[in-house]
């Protein structure tokens, strides 16, 4: 009965997960027919709109199809699973091994052949400026302008990632800035308008509004229909989130470091014992214990078809352009635990790429330790601690994954977007997040003045930074 029962649980954990997939899709698929609609002309966005719906036809009938074939194997589940129970409570003498042998059958899965991107970029911090400078008259918010050079980026690969760091307490409660960030709810809307589809929110800010915060958080995101991990409104709920991306299942999982104090401390806020059960957090003083969690979480996904595991970690030392031993030990043990790709946020500065290989040599992890600040108003004037730029800096990380017939998942590409925050003065402090893949253009494609200098430098540091470990990277995985 356990084997029916796990068989009916993860099909319907399939299929709110491709509803899921399918309402990013949708969405994804309408912000870029808006923008051929401006840039193309009539006749070549109808060729472009013929070929959408000739996709469209055949994706449907492929969909069909699959259902068909899932519906068939979760029948044959289900038969496998009441036999298999028989022939336990028939004969209790046979072999584990003689079991197992009887209940596969031979049969063999295929898989697609497949190609997908998967983009990563680094903390959406929104300090005192935001707060005062984006209201309209009625003390509405919206901060979709931020986006409007990036947002082709962030749309371009087939699944995008980025950490949101702060608490969504509402109005009741108040916005507000450093030290404790709780912001509007329009910026995780205006961040999934971007591109963004998975948003990390396990981050050292969460508990920034405290309980009633930590839940409305949750709250508006599944309301807005937004997909988020590193935590989740149950003890018995997943925590991680699996993603179907062109038939290629990547798991995700997203974890903060916790602080000194009884029981979860994030920050010198102590969690209550109810909450601190929903996050993911490990404690630096114990790492065998997130070690043994963390494999578990593997194994399930595993379980649940994940062939490719991304791990996300809030970690680190601040203003610390290189990472500590401890970083080095977790990386290196989680990559033997089968963590497949490491992104690192918190120093807010960019740290080293990095591939480290298992001990037994059979795999390899990528590994970017931190990926420096995506949104923040951490000028370089205003940085005692670190006056050198870098917190204006930061990256977004692209992995190219294939996936062949055995249903073997490997990076075949990586690539950096170096990305630079630009705050400008109109009616109080504004913002773009800034491409830096054409430093020389910038200006002219932007209309944005006397940008090249500090756009330059900006893009300059990040390669210093993390252009050794991306030539490493792209010489491990291609």
């Amino acid at each position: 009965m356990k084997k029916l029962k796990d068989i009916l649980e993860n099909l319907i954990f399939m299929i709110e997960d491709l509803w899921d997939e399918c309402r990013l899709r949708w969405r994804k698929a309408k912000r870029k027919r808006a923008e051929l609609k401006q840039t193309l002309s009539d006749e070549e966005y109808r060729q472009y709109r013929n070929k959408e719906q000739t996709k469209k036809i055949l994706f449907s009938l492929g969909a069909a199809a699959a259902c068909l074939l899932a519906v068939i194997l979760i029948c044959t589940g289900i038969r496998r699973g009441i036999a298999a129970v028989s022939v336990r409570m028939g004969a209790k003498d046979r072999t584990e091994q003689e079991a197992a042998t009887e209940t596969e059958s031979g049969t063999e899965e295929t898989f697609t052949e497949q190609d997908i991107t998967i983009g990563s970029t680094g903390c959406m911090l929104l300090h005192s400026p935001f707060i005062s400078s984006y209201p309209d008259e009625e003390g509405n918010y919206d901060f979709s302008s931020i986006f409007k050079y990036i947002t082709p980026y962030y749309s371009a690969p087939d699944y995008m990632t980025c950490e949101f760091e702060g608490a969504l307490g509402g109005p009741e409660i108040g916005y507000y800035g450093y030290p404790t960030f709780r912001s509007p709810d329009a910026i995780i809307e205006n961040l999934r308008d971007s591109g963004v589809d998975l948003q990390m929110v396990a981050t050292n800010h969460i508990y920034d509004a405290w309980s009633d915060g930590f839940h409305r958080t949750m709250d508006v995101y599944e309301e807005k229909g937004i997909l988020y991990t590193g935590i989740r409104k149950s003890a018995d709920a997943r925590p991680y989130h699996i993603a179907d991306i062109k038939g290629v299942k990547v798991g995700f999982l997203d974890y903060v470091y916790e602080t000194a104090g009884t029981g979860t401390n994030l920050n010198g806020i102590p969690l209550s014992a109810e909450d601190g059960e929903l996050l993911n957090s490990f404690d630096y003083d114990n790492l065998d214990a997130f070690y043994e969690e963390i494999g578990k979480n593997i194994r399930d996904m595993k379980d649940e078809g994940a062939r490719f595991i991304i791990t996300n970690m809030h970690w680190g030392t601040e203003y610390q352009l290189t990472e500590s031993e401890t970083q080095r030990e977790m990386a290196r043990e989680m990559c033997e635990l089968g963590v497949d790709a490491l992104i690192g946020g918190h120093p807010h500065c960019e740290q080293p790429i990095d591939v480290i290989s298992s001990s037994d040599g059979s795999r390899r992890m990528f590994c970017i330790y931190s990926q420096g600040n995506a949104l923040s108003n951490q000028r370089t004037y205003l940085m005692d601690a670190m006056p050198t730029g870098h917190t204006e800096d930061g990256v977004m990380v692209t992995l190219t994954l294939h996936q062949d017939r055995v249903g073997t998942v490997r990076i075949t590409g990586v690539d950096l977007l170096p990305t630079w925050v630009y705050r400008f003065q109109d009616n109080g402090s504004k913002y773009y997040i800034l491409p830096l893949d054409d430093v020389d253009s910038l200006g002219e494609l932007t209309g944005i003045p006397d940008i090249a200098e500090e756009a330059a430098a900006s893009y300059l540091r990040t390669m210093e930074e993390l252009g050794p470990g991306l030539e490493k990277a792209r010489e491990a995985f291609q």
